[in-house]
């Protein structure tokens, strides 16, 4: 009886139990699907408040109408963590439903980057605090709204992991988007989604696979350096946190299969885990590449720098055709018209030394450049009118043309220094001299594309130096070569008349204006009053004391800002120029203001140590320099040295 008694009991206790516990799951189930709307988009609960659901919407795709940017903001409790999309060795990653609405396309939940965890052994990835999912809901109709129900579901985990799910209506939201301040959280979130990478940006270089471990090597064209990396295959299969060491241009990875010996590598997903942006390279059995070897890399970077030469002999060619050369260049012409009639062998002779003084000078900023740089100093290319002294001696040689050719007076070398100097009984000193002067005269007026050859130049070493320069200097004699070979190129200038004594005239006035615009560079030089960065009359500019703060740009655009960057200076032509023909324009002035462009201008006329610094982390050795930074583009797009609307307006769209 007794044993009955307590059976019965027993079985009392037990049924007891059960039906608490059967409550107690069905409040948890309640809690959790309970949605109690909280400006309009938030779940709370009563029972179990661990997390908190918001919608917060974004913007229209300007370039793509039909889509709209949203963003999930998931808040959690500390110890709480939610999964990403490869949760890791245990869990569920989130996943939304919407195939009942109405007027919707498609819809992609975008990750960014997670956290790697590690418990009891299992190894998982996700976020913990906050989290802000972005979605990118695609329209069959932009001019429609769209409606019907938004799901989202995932697990929620601590020391237990409990199902959850949001139901949001979509008929709420609203096309007032401009006025949403939660837009820069959504990119701020939306910059941390990995970017897939090509060939072009991270290219395999090399694999070796042993027993338990694969070696990957890849040409690091972006110089990634990824505080971790988050291995993937198609078999589920679970990686180890992977060592990566970068040598040079290498970036070589170290994976570990942990017990599987016999893993066969057939295709692999590598996530690039950093601070500013993250990247995806998708890596398979038939893009492995055999081994290479480190000269064959080489090699390539030989024929980028041939390319290289090739630019700076173009843009030493250009400089012919700029504002600063062609007042002495119009001078040399003249002296070979007036010597049309002479001695063939003379000729050439004359030419030849022009050619020669333009080549010693720049074989001398070769020279002088490289011993600077090599006692540490920062060089640039223009930097020289940051010099009084070398200010001087332009104003001193331009006003000494421009007088000469108005026939103030005429200057003639001592017999004496003339016939030490002379070959063969012809003094050609002052053709040697006017190939120094087209030198001098033409870094001011850096093409665009010398700026590409030089910034290359000065960002090597003494090869590159010494070469690309004087290849500029070939360029730049391009024109005085071609006569010396072909004289009869000179016979479609006209015969020395009353049009050569005014075309002199103009060229005089052309160098003499050179000097007062010397002038005026040099009394800003030497006063303190700084230059008023608002002249820019249709653009509103934001102070920037790179002084203090030389990251600003990046700080900007990682809140959410697209940032404009214009490094200019009075001695630079082609900054005057793009100002002129570009920033000074409506259209550019509305794409600013249309995109709520922030602008921020340095002016490089005086020195500054930091804008010198800003420019050589750049691997940029000369203005003008425009860049544009916004949340996809936090480390910045350098944009071309002469600038056009269609760039500006381009990269403006992709940094948003």
């Amino acid at each position: 009886m007794h044993n009955k008694l307590v059976h019965f009991k027993y079985y009392k206790v037990l049924i007891l139990l059960l039906f608490l516990t059967l409550i107690s799951l069905t409040n948890v189930s309640k809690s959790v699907s309970n949605i109690l709307v909280s400006n309009q988009n938030t779940i709370t609960n009563e029972n179990y408040d661990f997390v908190k659901f918001d919608i917060l919407f974004g913007k229209i795709f300007e370039t793509t109408p039909t889509k709209i940017l949203i963003g999930l903001q998931v808040n959690l409790l500390p110890e709480w963590k939610i999964y990403w999309r490869n949760p890791g060795d245990a869990g569920l990653p989130p996943e939304i439903k919407w195939e009942t609405g109405n007027n919707i396309k498609s819809m992609n939940l975008l990750f960014p980057n997670p956290k790697r965890f590690k418990f009891f052994g299992i190894e998982t990835f996700g976020y913990e605090n906050e989290v802000i999912f972005p979605i990118v809901i695609e329209r069959l109709n932009k001019n429609k709204k769209i409606s019907g129900p938004l799901q989202f579901e995932a697990q929620v985990c601590a020391e237990i992991c409990v199902p959850v799910s949001f139901n949001y209506d979509l008929s709420k939201l609203t096309k007032n988007y401009e006025d949403n301040s939660k837009l820069k959280d959504i990119l701020r979130y939306k910059n941390k989604v990995p970017k897939f990478l090509g060939s072009k940006d991270l290219e395999l270089f090399s694999f070796a696979q042993s027993d338990d471990k694969l070696k990957l090597s890849f040409i690091n064209k972006l110089n990634i350096s990824p505080y971790d990396i988050i291995i993937e295959d198609n078999k589920e299969f679970i990686f180890e946190k992977p060592t990566y060491s970068k040598n040079a241009e290498l970036l070589n990875i170290t994976i570990n299969f942990k017990e599987k010996k016999d893993y066969e590598f057939e295709f692999l997903k590598l996530t690039f885990l950093s601070n500013d942006l993250s990247y995806e390279k998708i890596i398979t059995k038939q893009s492995n590449l055999p081994n290479k070897n480190l000269l064959q890399f080489n090699e390539n970077k030989i024929s980028i720098g041939f390319e290289i030469f090739i630019i700076a002999l173009i843009g030493g060619f250009i400089l012919n055709f700029m504002p600063c050369v062609l007042p002495v260049l119009s001078l040399k012409m003249i002296q070979l018209v007036n010597l049309r009639t002479e001695n063939k062998v003379i000729f050439r002779k004359k030419i030849s030394f022009n050619i020669l003084g333009i080549l010693t000078s720049f074989l001398l900023l070769a020279f002088g450049t490289y011993i600077v740089k090599s006692a540490g100093e920062l060089v640039g290319w223009g930097v020289q009118f940051q010099n009084p002294y070398f200010l001087i001696f332009m104003i001193l040689l331009t006003a000494f043309f421009g007088f000469n050719l108005l026939g103030l007076f005429n200057f003639f070398l001592p017999p004496k220094i003339l016939n030490i100097l002379s070959y063969r009984g012809e003094g050609f000193v002052g053709d040697f001299i006017t190939g120094i002067t087209l030198t001098l005269l033409a870094t001011p007026c850096t093409a665009p594309l010398v700026g590409t050859a030089v910034g290359f130049a000065l960002s090597g070493g003494i090869f590159e130096i010494f070469s690309i320069l004087l290849i500029m200097g070939l360029g730049l004699s391009l024109p005085l070569i071609l006569i010396m070979l072909f004289p009869k190129i000179i016979s479609i200038i006209p015969k020395p008349g009353n049009w050569l004594v005014t075309f002199k005239k103009i060229m005089a006035i052309f160098l003499l204006l050179t000097s007062l615009w010397l002038i005026n560079l040099l009394i800003k030089l030497q006063t303190k009053i700084e230059t008023n960065l608002n002249n820019y009359s249709n653009l509103e500019i934001v102070n920037w004391d790179i002084n203090k703060n030389i990251s600003l740009p990046n700080q900007l655009a990682t809140k959410g800002e697209i940032v404009f960057v214009d490094i200019t200076a009075d001695w630079c032509i082609t900054c005057q120029v793009n100002k002129a023909l570009v920033l000074e324009t409506k259209q550019v002035s509305e794409i600013f203001k249309r995109n709520n462009v922030k602008v921020l201008v340095l002016d490089w006329t005086k020195p500054n140590k930091n804008i010198k610094k800003f420019l050589t982390k750049k691997q940029r050795y000369g203005i003008p320099y425009n860049e544009i930074y916004g949340p996809l583009l936090l480390n910045g797009k350098i944009l071309s040295e002469l600038l056009t609307i269609k760039e500006i307006q381009k990269y403006i769209k992709i940094a948003k």
